[in-house]
């Protein structure tokens, strides 16, 4: 610990320094507020990193001993000098260190790295937390330039990608043993007050990936192919002066390329967090899709569900353009009047119709059936004259701008191809970023870089 003695000669020698530095380079003349600007921001540069460096040496300099207490609690004899190179968010930082060695633990113990904090790595956590924000929402080439535009700190692209997957990896595994402890009833309640009623929807999406590959040709050709992203997202509604739920006031996503069993579970711990078992009134939202419906039975029991009202329409478009033929007049206005039975309640006449339709071939005739025992499946599910009048929302668009938002901006960019762990740590990130209430990623950078 530095003494007051040390602490005032850091403090006076910093004050000679700055005041040198504002006299050599105040100006005497009159400037534009562009070159005051870029003054100011210099001298705050230069004066962030004498502090930094004053300080570190004043911490990791204290004065040297024979022997030194180990962390395990056995005496480690002084080894020498080592230096670090650290790259800060107020530049790099370079300062030598005391090392001593301990034979009980038969490994270097190092004073001034535990006094400070110092991990495994060459950046601080402030860098690393920049670097994983940008690396979620850019390519790795364009966030490593956007990140010593804004910051001056420069990593290269493949630095910031590998900081950017260790904490997306470090994220996924808080957030698997989040639903390890939801699946053992260990999860605590939230604390704030539970919302009125609770959205969730769901939706799948296509990634671009690809096996083990290396630009060399070493490994062979480059294998692409697609994994299918599942995307979750809880929310809550704000209410229009009608009493019926518009817009979105808080929401929070999941997104992954793991299987359904491990999404669900993943799903069911986030809307807990967000009160799910706290609200009597929980929605579920989705596009017919079996998967979508067998995870609303399993994590959300009693919730309503309903399907996508446009996607149902996609359906009605799918009979038509079977029956009538694309484009066609008579298709349309099949269409449209289909659209207002399913709007009060008359899937009855909607069944009847597609019923009707009498086609030739084998493959039309298997549409119908499909589209038929579609409608039939989720009839429950499209009662959307009731669900409009208790004020629900009848429409996925939320969890679609999900897809675009968490998944086809980042991971879908053209010529983009993935390999798989790394797509999932950037899911994992962009996915708690977007949310309300984001994580602090610091919480999840600490591991070497």
């Amino acid at each position: 610990m530095l003494t007051d003695r040390d602490r005032n000669t850091v403090i006076e020698e910093l004050v000679r320094q700055f005041r040198k530095q504002l006299q050599d380079q105040l100006p005497q003349a009159d400037q534009t507020l562009d070159q005051i600007e870029d003054l100011a921001g210099k001298i705050g540069r230069q004066v962030s990193q004498e502090i930094q460096e004053k300080v570190t040496k004043q911490q990791s300099d204290l004065p040297r001993s024979p022997e030194q207490g180990c962390s395990c609690g056995v005496w480690a004899r002084y080894k020498g000098e080592q230096p670090r190179t650290i790259v800060t968010a107020h530049g790099v930082l370079t300062f030598r260190r005391a090392v001593y060695y301990c034979r009980a633990c038969q490994k270097n113990w190092i004073p001034a790295d535990a006094r400070l904090a110092l991990e495994a790595g060459t950046l601080t956590t402030q860098v690393r937390r920049w670097a994983t924000y940008l690396g979620a929402m850019l390519p790795f080439g364009e966030a490593a330039t956007t990140l010593a535009l804004l910051t001056r700190v420069s990593l290269s692209a493949s630095s910031l990608e590998r900081v950017t997957v260790a904490a997306g990896h470090a994220l996924r595994q808080a957030q698997q043993e989040q639903t390890q402890a939801h699946q053992q009833d260990r999860l605590p309640e939230p604390t704030a007050k539970p919302p009125r009623r609770l959205y969730v929807g769901i939706d799948g999406v296509f990634a671009p990936l690809r096996d083990a590959w290396k630009q060399d040709g070493a490994s062979g050709k480059l294998t692409c192919r697609y994994g299918a992203c599942k995307i979750g997202v809880v929310y809550e509604a704000g209410q229009d002066k009608t009493g019926r739920d518009s817009g979105v006031v808080a929401r929070a996503y999941t997104a992954t390329l793991q299987t359904v069993e491990e999404f669900g579970p993943a799903l069911g711990a986030l809307a807990h967090r967000l009160g799910h078992h706290q609200t009597r009134d929980v929605v579920v939202l989705g596009d017919g899709a079996v998967w979508i419906w067998q995870i609303a039975a399993k994590q959300f029991t009693g919730a309503l569900q309903i399907v996508d009202f446009f996607h149902a329409c996609q359906h009605l478009a799918t009979v038509s353009e079977g029956r009538f033929g694309k484009d066609s007049e008579a298709g349309t206005l099949w269409q449209q009047a289909r659209q207002e039975d399913l709007k009060h309640n008359r899937l009855k006449a909607v069944l009847a119709e597609i019923r009707a339709w009498r086609p030739r071939s084998e493959a039309k005739r298997k549409l119908r059936a499909t589209e038929y025992r579609y409608f039939v499946n989720n009839a429950e599910r499209m009662r959307y004259q009731t669900f409009l009048e208790k004020g629900y929302h009848i429409g996925s668009g939320v969890v679609e701008a999900s897809c675009k938002q968490v998944v086809t901006q980042r991971l879908k960019l053209a010529g983009m191809h993935w390999r798989e762990e790394t797509a999932e740590a950037v899911l994992a990130v962009r996915a708690a970023q977007l949310s309300t209430g984001a994580s602090d990623l610091r919480n999840y950078g600490g591991m070497p870089n």
